[in-house]
């Protein structure tokens, strides 16, 4: 029988290539007309930039601000009336900076400068990443066992509830939760401490991070004038790392809810021959349930007759000298 495995597989590439087309479509329809508008805005005040300094070519404007953008792209500011709390890599902010890239979130916000640092971050980031991974995965999953398995186990053992219900029934509970703990009230809190962003922009914020997407289009603890920037940035890394496990809790519970690994199964070659052997492991044939017996000894009984050897005794004849 041909497996239709294979088949199956072509067809997912090709929906994830055509959810990619749609994607790229809908963010440059509703995104050009801004840019667009955006490039017009700066072509004015380019101009009116000029006009107004006569004095200063195009050339040398053009030339400082391509390395203002360049040393702002490092974090650094550009701006002469530099406060303390605008330092990029202190080490609150170093420490910022670990955990967002230990994590994979990388705001890009700043990024090292030095050669040795880019050596740094390279090794530290091969041991570090798979080490953060693994820390957030076993605490996800510890806290999966007592928030989810152990409740349930209570509840249908003692109430005597549908098992399946309750599962559906616990996984809603729990989600709300979540998503109610780490992005809609952090959203508030976001608004109010940044000043300048949105709610809508806060939950944005909080999305993008909390699914290691980090686009760095907002960054916290960046805005001028913050109260206490050291210890809200800590704070910051807190709700991250937490955020990071609860995330993954979710996905464990939506995974367990569908059913995943059977429609994954669907697009894995080869699995049908894994699956029958388990199965033949699980149920073994009737005649391995017999009590064991090992081959040699069977072989050498049956291969060696009682009357070879006379100075054995033989329990299958009489002994002729016994009567």
């Amino acid at each position: 029988m041909v497996s239709h495995r294979p088949l199956l597989f072509l067809l997912l590439l090709l929906s994830y290539v055509l959810y990619l087309v749609i994607g790229a479509y809908v963010f440059s329809t509703l995104e050009q007309p801004f840019e667009d508008q955006l490039r017009e805005e700066v072509e004015d005040l380019w101009s009116d930039f000029l006009k107004t300094h006569p004095c200063l070519s195009e050339e040398h404007l053009d030339d400082f601000l391509r390395k203002a953008f360049l040393v702002k792209s490092f974090g650094v500011s550009v701006l002469r009336n530099i406060s303390g709390f605008e330092v990029k890599w202190d080490f609150v902010s170093s420490l910022f900076f670990t955990g967002t890239t230990l994590t994979t979130i990388g705001y890009g916000h700043p990024v090292p400068i030095s050669l040795k640092g880019k050596i740094f971050c390279l090794l530290y980031s091969i041991i570090g990443i798979p080490f953060t991974l693994t820390v957030l995965s076993i605490a996800a999953r510890n806290l999966l066992f007592l928030l989810r398995d152990k409740p349930i186990h209570i509840l249908h053992l003692q109430c005597n509830f549908d098992r399946n219900k309750l599962v559906w029934i616990h996984a809603g509970i729990v989600i709300s939760l979540l998503l109610l703990l780490f992005f809609f009230i952090p959203a508030i809190v976001f608004e109010a401490v940044e000043g300048n962003w949105g709610y809508v922009d806060a939950l944005y914020f909080c999305f993008i991070s909390l699914t290691t997407i980090g686009l760095g289009d907002y960054v916290p603890g960046e805005q001028s004038g913050q109260r206490m920037p050291a210890l809200y940035k800590l704070l910051v890394i807190c709700y991250l790392l937490i955020g990071l496990i609860a995330v993954f809790i979710l996905v464990e519970i939506m995974k367990s809810l569908l059913n995943c690994d059977r429609f994954f199964n669907l697009f894995l070659f080869g699995c049908e021959d894994s699956r029958r052997a388990e199965e033949m492991e699980r149920d073994p044939p009737y005649d391995s349930e017999l009590p064991f017996v090992p081959k040699h000894d069977e072989t050498r009984r049956r291969r060696v007759p009682h009357s070879v050897s006379p100075a054995e005794k033989s329990y299958g004849t009489i002994n002729a000298s016994f009567s």
